[in-house]
């Protein structure tokens, strides 16, 4: 009888769950979605296993041609695109469109482009390989099936981010989206139709969803979301020597110099740090400011910040929306009201600032001076509207401070001096590094997206980015079948001597010395080749 029961209630917990869909600008509840079952992804991994194989089978240009299929139907369902972003994230209808929409298109069509030559077949050791007897290729395989976790504040852009390069290396994908944004992963799903059944499919659902995808196993794992969250999914994937890539987001630091455009720098780092109400995994959360222009740098900031609107989606005019989780907005409150209470001046919003009374998940943009090692946001991302200012005695302190005081998925360097920019950039400690600029190499689809120590591990986009979802796998041909080799048995004095001369050829310093050995090789290694068994 017992058993009985045990078994009814495994029955019950398997039931699916619904997603709310919040539209966090008016506080409001606008939809459910159903969420998958873990047996559910179980299946959807079989299934993209059984497809693999044919999928892998189309090459580069099949994948690539395919996959255009996918940015028309984009084009077919934009607005419906943007407007689910737009009341999902919060976010204007601009910045959808923008920060969202665009460059996932950019990721599609950059990479469709380049996939054909960056996974093409390439032959090795030209010269080395036939003195040898051998011909080598490096080919690019596909993993397999590969799981991607996407979160929710660039749910449809990152979404690509992950699977395109995993879907033209070969693979086939299984993407959960996040469960705070449930309606833009619907939409990928709608847009991912005309691909072949089980090439790339949408589980929807929380916590226990991804950890299912990563229990299935996939062949790999694509995460970009929390560094609280990458940690128990490399955990998890361990178990089954799965490898992982990671983008952990941070806290990235910019750098003003003293010779720095300071018209162009407020203007940067005020884009830089309040993009996506600052939900951004690059967004700037540390500006390190050279003393001798502090002063001035936060008047044309604070002035500048003045001028950037906070509305709703339905707002044309609008900059910047709310935040976008619940949860989210008690951590920034939090990291401020912490930092107020522990010394930093509030130059603009603060935790008193007047905000919308409407439902929403406002914030008002803040701006901060100071940052010390007791407060919350020094030990923890903040992830929000949120700019903590730090002046500093020179460059060189900057770069100090920016190395050690967290991680940088990417960081900035605002000069006049081209050269002393790049010097200063080759010293951080960063995942990618901007000079004059923030937050565009997201987008940058031709060159790579990751970060380095807490921000995460493995690269995205462009060549690397394609070659993280392919093994390379090396492939050697005997080019003198007929004949045997030097280095099988039996081990006798000619094959020795044979095997000393190619060492000394190697490492002698002089001509004179090679052409002895070359000598010797010549002399013993015939007799040695007539007396292998």
């Amino acid at each position: 009888m017992a058993q009985a029961k045990t078994k009814a209630k495994a029955k019950v917990t398997a039931l699916p769950t619904m997603l709310t869909s919040f539209d966090p600008a008016k506080g409001e509840v606008v939809g459910q979605v159903r969420a998958n079952t873990p047996q559910e992804v179980g299946a959807a991994v079989r299934g993209a296993r059984e497809a693999a194989p044919g999928w892998a089978a189309l090459g580069p240009e099949g994948r690539a041609r395919a996959l255009a299929d996918v940015r028309h139907r984009i084009f077919e369902r934009m607005d419906d695109l943007i407007e689910t972003i737009s009341t999902e994230n919060g976010k204007p209808a601009a910045g959808a469109l923008n920060h969202d929409v665009l460059p996932g298109l950019l990721t599609l069509r950059y990479l469709e482009r380049l996939a054909p030559s960056a996974l093409r077949t390439r032959t090795v050791g030209r010269f080395v390989g036939p003195l040898l007897g051998m011909r080598s290729r490096i080919e690019w395989r596909p993993f397999g099936v590969v799981g991607c976790i996407t979160p929710w504040n660039y749910p449809l852009f990152l979404s690509f981010m992950a699977i395109t390069p995993a879907l033209l290396a070969g693979n086939t994908v299984v993407l959960k989206p996040s469960e705070m944004t449930p309606g833009v992963g619907e939409r990928i799903r709608e847009v991912l139709e005309p691909l072949p059944p089980g090439v790339a499919t949408v589980v929807q659902g929380g916590g226990e969803v991804g950890a299912a995808l990563v229990d299935a196993p996939c062949d790999k794992i694509c995460f970009i979301g929390s560094g609280a969250t990458g940690r128990k999914i490399a955990e998890a994937a361990a178990k089954h020597l799965t490898p992982v890539v990671m983008e952990l987001g941070g806290q990235d630091a910019t750098i003003v110099c003293g010779d720095a455009d300071l018209d162009l720098a407020t203007s940067g780092v005020l884009f830089g740090a309040f993009l996506n109400a600052g939900q951004t995994c690059c967004a700037i959360e540390r500006a390190y400011v050279v003393e001798s222009v502090a002063d001035e740098f936060e008047r044309r900031l604070v002035e500048k910040l003045g001028r950037v609107r906070q509305g709703a989606r339905g707002d044309s005019r609008a900059d910047i929306g709310p935040m976008t989780v619940p949860r989210q907005l008690d951590v920034v409150q939090r990291h401020v009201r912490d930092a107020v209470e522990k010394g930093a001046r509030v130059l603009a919003g603060g935790p008193d600032a007047e905000i919308r009374d409407d439902g929403g998940l406002w914030f008002a943009p803040t701006v901060l001076e100071g940052r010390t090692e007791d407060m919350d946001m020094f030990r923890e991302e903040t992830f929000g509207p949120v700019l903590p200012i730090v002046r500093v005695k020179d460059e060189e302190e900057a770069v100090r401070r920016a190395n050690q005081e967290g991680a940088n998925l990417t960081a900035s360097v605002w000069s006049r001096d081209s050269r002393k920019a790049r010097d200063i950039a080759s010293r951080v400690a960063s995942g990618t590094i901007v000079v004059n600029d923030h937050a565009a190499t997201a987008t940058m689809s031709w060159g790579l997206w990751g970060g380095v120590g807490d921000s995460g591990y493995g690269r995205l986009h462009g060549e690397v980015g394609l070659k993280e979802f392919a093994a390379p796998v090396h492939v050697a041909q005997n080019i003198l079948p007929r004949m045997k080799r030097l280095w099988w048995y039996p081990y006798d004095e000619a094959t020795t001597r044979s095997i000393r001369a190619v060492a000394e050829i190697l490492s002698a310093p002089t001509w004179r010395q090679k052409g002895s050995a070359a000598r010797t090789l010549a002399g013993s290694a015939l007799h040695a080749l007539k007396n292998k068994i």
